[in-house]
C-alpha cells in the first residue's frame, strides 16, 4: 500500500513511555493547620521577647536610675505640646529636668 506507514522490521511499532513520577505524600488538612499554628506562636513568642527586651534595655545598661527614658518627661512633654504647638515645644527649655542645669528639649528630644 501506497499511502501507509511503513512498519519498522524487527520489533515493535512504539517507542517506550517514560514512567509517571510517584505521587507525592501530602499533608492532611489537621496538620497543615497544626504547623501552622505552631508557627505562629513561635513568631509571637519571638516578638513578645524582643518586645520585652527593647523595654528592659535602660535598666540592663544603666540600672535602676530615672534618666533620660524618665515616662514622667514624656507625659510633661506631651502636655506642653498638646498646650502650645509645635514651634513652642521645639524652643521649650525645661528647667524642670537634667536638674540643675536644665533641658533644651527642641534640640534633645528625638
Amino acid at each position: 500500500v501506497r499511502g501507509a506507514m511503513a512498519k519498522p522490521k524487527g520489533g515493535s511499532a512504539a517507542a517506550p513511555t517514560p514512567a509517571a513520577p510517584p505521587p507525592t505524600k501530602r499533608l492532611p488538612a489537621g496538620a497543615k493547620a497544626t504547623a501552622g499554628l505552631c508557627v505562629f506562636i513561635a513568631a509571637m513568642g519571638v516578638v513578645a521577647q524582643q518586645a520585652y527586651d527593647i523595654r528592659m534595655y535602660a535598666i540592663r545598661d544603666y540600672g535602676y536610675v530615672i534618666h533620660e527614658f524618665d515616662p514622667w518627661f514624656n507625659y510633661r512633654a506631651t502636655e506642653y505640646l498638646a498646650a502650645n504647638g509645635w514651634h513652642a515645644f521645639f524652643h521649650w527649655f525645661d528647667y524642670m529636668s537634667w536638674y540643675p542645669l536644665g533641658r533644651p528639649v527642641g534640640t534633645t528630644i528625638y
